[in-house]
C-alpha cells in the first residue's frame, strides 16, 4: 500500500520549514518514527520522525528545498514515479537527536578519527561547515566525535590542524643518546598549518535559515513595540567579591558561576515585585497577560546566529543550579542539540555584551515579552563612596528596554532601581528573592 508522508508542523504554528538534509535514501527500509530528515524551522534543526514503516520509493525534494506544512516529502511503498532526490542524496550530519531518543539504525556511529561517510561525503551541519570554511579548515582532516562519525562544532574549534592518526608504535630503546644534531629516522615533525581567515563576504549572498528567522523577527518586533530603552550602572564591588569567593567552591562542584547567573536571579525577583515587567500585552483582546512564573531567555551566540534558550521558573532556582543551566544551554546551542522545548516559553529576557566588553546598548524585546534586559561590562570607575570620598568603584552598565504600550517610563526606572539594588549585594538579594 503506497503511503505519502507529508511535512509536519514541528513548531508552533509553523508554516514552512527548510529540508536541510536526507536521513534516508530511496531503497532504505524505514521503521515508524525512525528519523528520516533534518529540517530547520525558526532557529532550530531538528530530525523529523516518519509515521509510516515501508521502503522509501520516492524522495519529492532535494536538500536545501524550503517546504510548506502539508506538502509531500517521502513516499513509501510505491512505484517512485516522478522525479526524486534519493538517488543523490547527502548522509545525516551532525547530531540532533536529544541522548533520551532512539538512534536510527541507518548506521552505526563512527569511530573518533578521519572522517568515514558511506557515501563519500563529510557529515557536518551548515553553521559547521561554514565556521571551517571561513577558518580554512579541511574538514576531511578533523577527527569527528558525533553520532554516524558527524562533525561536531566542537570537533572544529578543537582541532590543532594535524588529522588524526593510530598511535605510533614505541620505539626500540636507543644504544646510546642520539647526538643534538642527529634526526631521529622516520619521525619528521608534521609541518605547521598556517591557518588564514578566507574573505567571503562580497558580493550577493543568500542567507541562512537562522539568519532569516532572526531577520523577520526583529523587522515585527522593532516595527510594532514602542519601546523604550533606560541607561543605568551600578556599583558591584560586593557582588564581584562574592562571586569571587565561590567561584572556586562553584568549579569544585562542575560548576561555572558566572554574573550572568546573578543577573538571571535578580530579574527574576524584579518579575515576581513589578509584574508587568514579566507580563504580555494582547491587544487583539486588550488585555494583559500576567505570568505566574518568570522563565528567563538568556541569548546565546553561536556561529549561525543568536538562538534564546529558557531559564523556566528562574525565581525558584539557587544561583548555582541556574548556572549550571545556563551552561548547559549554551552548551547545547553550540553543538547544535538544543530542543524545540528549550527555547518556548520566555517571560522575560537577559541578552549580554559584558563579555564582548560592551557598555550600554539598546536590546530589541524578543518574543510576546514587554522588557529586555542588556548586561554590560563591569568596568573600574572613579565614584563617590559612602564617606563622600574619590574611590575606584566597579560599575556594571544597564539597558532596560520594555513595551510602552504596558510599561511608563516610571515604572520602568522603578524596575531598574530594584535590579540595581539587589545587584549591588548578593547578601540582600538572597535575602529578598
Amino acid at each position: 500500500m503506497t503511503e505519502i508522508f507529508t511535512m509536519p508542523d514541528i513548531g508552533e504554528g509553523m508554516a514552512e520549514g527548510d529540508i536541510t538534509n536526507w536521513l534516508v535514501k530511496v531503497g532504505d527500509t524505514v521503521k515508524v518514527d525512525d528519523s528520516v530528515a533534518e529540517v530547520q524551522n525558526d532557529k532550530l534543526v531538528q530530525e523529523i520522525v516518519s509515521p509510516y514503516a515501508g521502503t522509501v520509493t520516492k524522495l519529492f525534494v532535494d536538500p536545501d528545498t524550503t517546504v510548506e506544512v502539508g506538502d509531500p516529502l517521502i513516499e513509501f511503498d510505491g512505484d517512485g514515479s516522478g522525479t526524486g532526490a534519493g538517488e543523490a542524496a547527502p548522509a545525516p550530519k551532525e547530531e540532533e537527536t536529544p541522548a533520551d531518543e532512539p538512534e536510527t539504525s541507518e548506521a552505526p556511529a563512527a569511530p573518533a578519527g578521519n572522517v568515514v561517510a558511506t557515501n563519500g561525503q563529510i557529515l557536518a551541519m551548515p553553521s559547521v561547515r561554514h565556521y571551517a570554511f571561513e577558518k580554512n579548515i579541511d574538514l576531511s582532516q578533523v577527527p569527528a566525535s558525533g553520532r554516524h562519525g558527524h562533525i561536531t562544532m566542537t570537533d572544529v574549534t578543537g582541532f590543532n590542524g594535524a588529522p588524526a592518526a593510530p598511535e605510533a608504535p614505541t620505539p626500540e630503546p636507543q644504544a646510546a643518546p642520539v647526538a643534538p644534531e642527529a634526526s631521529v629516522p622516520d619521525e619528521k615533525p608534521a609541518p605547521e598549518k598556517k591557518v588564514e581567515v578566507a574573505d567571503t563576504k562580497s558580493g550577493r549572498q543568500p542567507m541562512s535559515g537562522v539568519r532569516k528567522a532572526i531577520a523577520n523577527a526583529m523587522s515585527v518586533q522593532n516595527s510594532t513595540i514602542p519601546t523604550v530603552t533606560n541607561f543605568d550602572s551600578v556599583e558591584v564591588s560586593k557582588l564581584v567579591a562574592h562571586r569571587s569567593n565561590f567561584k572556586e567552591p562553584a568549579k569544585e562542584q562542575g560548576v561555572k558561576l558566572t554574573y550572568l547567573a546573578y543577573a538571571v536571579k535578580a530579574l527574576a525577583a524584579v518579575g515576581k515585585k513589578f509584574p508587568e515587567i514579566n507580563a504580555s500585552i494582547d491587544m487583539d483582546s486588550h488585555e494583559v497577560i500576567y505570568h505566574d512564573t518568570v522563565n528567563v531567555g538568556v541569548a546565546v551566540n553561536a556561529p549561525s546566529g543568536l538562538y534564546v534558550p529558557v531559564v523556566a521558573h528562574a525565581e525558584s532556582k539557587s544561583i548555582m543550579t541556574i548556572a549550571t543551566e545556563i551552561a548547559d544551554l549554551a552548551s547545547a546551542v553550540r553543538e547544535g542539540t538544543i530542543k524545540p522545548a528549550q527555547m518556548q516559553g520566555a517571560t522575560i529576557t537577559i541578552s549580554n555584551l559584558g563579555s564582548a566588553r560592551g557598555t550600554w546598548f539598546t536590546p530589541i524585546i524578543n518574543g510576546k515579552e514587554s522588557a529586555i534586559l542588556g548586561l554590560g561590562s563591569i568596568l573600574k570607575e572613579p565614584i563617590v563612596d559612602e564617606n563622600g570620598e574619590l574611590a575606584v568603584g566597579q560599575n556594571m552598565k544597564l539597558s532596560l528596554s520594555y513595551d510602552h504600550r504596558l510599561i511608563d517610563g516610571m515604572l520602568g526606572q522603578q524596575s531598574m532601581n530594584y535590579l540595581k539594588k539587589l545587584l549591588a549585594d548578593p547578601s540582600y538579594m538572597l535575602m529578598e528573592v
